[in-house]
């Protein structure tokens, strides 16, 4: 719906909940349904978002999405050829949604709470195909958004995390 540009490194630096706090409590826009994405230096991550329930507490001023800006493409070399085709946002996004990484369970029945993400112990760095960590059919979900695969990697959700996204936002975020 819009982009707004501010200028102010605490906020920029995001060293701190404090400034995460200051910063989101300042800027965000719109209702549960809109997607407030903030560009920072990531705090030392790519990126974070609070899962879906967060709307639904005093904190809901923390809704949104924060992405480390050097992951944007074409804006700087630092994650090239690693984190740098936007895919971060697409991951957080995910969260956004409600969707789990593909190995939050490990290799556990749960996993990630979607019955078509195949288990996973760990996650990956890369590409490797043919990465199988756990005794479950499958092999690890490399190619899901909900993984830590490089970008370039990523080309799928599951039909299971399409319709928990939809869940939640019929739940949670729909006007």
């Amino acid at each position: 719906a819009g982009v707004t540009r501010t200028d102010n490194a605490e906020w920029f630096a995001i060293a701190s909940f404090a400034a995460e706090t200051a910063m989101k409590q300042a800027l965000k826009a719109g209702g549960n349904n809109a997607l407030n994405v903030y560009s920072t230096s990531g705090g030392g991550y790519l990126g974070w978002a609070y899962y879906p329930d967060i709307v639904t507490t005093s904190y809901a001023y923390l809704d949104g999405v924060v992405i480390h800006w050097e992951s944007i493409p074409g804006v700087s070399d630092t994650f090239e050829g690693a984190y740098d085709l936007g895919k971060t946002l697409t991951h957080e996004a995910g969260h956004w949604l409600n969707l789990a990484h593909t190995f939050e369970g490990r290799c556990s029945p749960a996993g990630d709470f979607v019955d078509d993400t195949p288990a996973q112990r760990t996650p990956t760095g890369g590409c490797p195909e043919g990465k199988d960590t756990c005794k479950a059919p499958g092999l690890d979900p490399i190619h899901n958004y909900m993984d830590y695969s490089f970008d370039a990697c990523y080309s799928e959700f599951t039909p299971g995390q399409t319709q928990r996204a939809r869940d939640a936002w019929l739940l949670y975020r729909a006007p």
